[in-house]
């Protein structure tokens, strides 16, 4: 079994150079200077948490490919004019079974195991935040502040974003993670 496909890959590819336009995107134009610094930010921040996702529902027996969402493109296109952050390419969508050579296994995910595929992405960000946060230089606060935007903004308990999932798992992992969320948005935004 391949791990990915060529259209996941191109996908994913896609779904990358348009979070780093959105994110790069001041006053009307795109901030070619820091343009490479944006693209290793949306990589730690947005591709790095799809793929802890992918990777995870992978351990817990799932099938897992990230699908672009054309309308959320869209829309995150048009918000960027306004000064509105929208991240929402896309999302690795989770299938609980697996093909094998005599036909498929079923696995059934429980709400643990959903909140745990959500949290994966998540803390990653956490990570890429707390690390990149701690450096002294200019272009890892730029790294923190996407990852704690993207920590944040998939926190919030709004299916289908991580945050409902975490929520219906453990509400108080959910409270501890927001809190957390806003501190280091609080951090790396103000």
């Amino acid at each position: 079994m391949r791990l990915f496909t060529r259209r996941e890959i191109l996908e994913l590819i896609l779904a990358t150079l348009t979070l780093t336009i959105i994110f790069s995107f001041k006053q009307n134009f795109i901030d070619l200077k820091n343009f490479p610094i944006y693209l290793v930010a949306v990589i730690s921040a947005f591709l790095f948490h799809e793929l802890a996702h992918k990777f995870t529902a992978i351990k817990f027996g799932c099938m897992a490919f990230f699908k672009l969402w054309p309308q959320g493109i869209i829309l995150g296109f048009l918000l960027m004019f306004f000064g509105i952050k929208f991240v929402a390419p896309g999302a690795v969508i989770i299938f609980p079974f697996q093909f094998a050579r005599w036909g498929f296994r079923k696995t059934i995910l429980t709400v643990r195991e959903s909140g745990i595929i959500a949290a994966a992405g998540l803390l990653v960000n956490l990570f890429f935040a707390l690390v990149f946060g701690l450096l002294p230089f200019h272009f890892a606060k730029l790294i923190a502040s996407v990852n704690a935007w993207l920590f944040f903004f998939n926190l919030l308990p709004f299916p289908p974003l991580d945050g409902a999932k975490i929520l219906m798992w453990s509400w108080s992992i959910w409270v501890f993670l927001f809190i957390v969320s806003c501190i280091l948005l609080f951090i790396f935004l103000v």
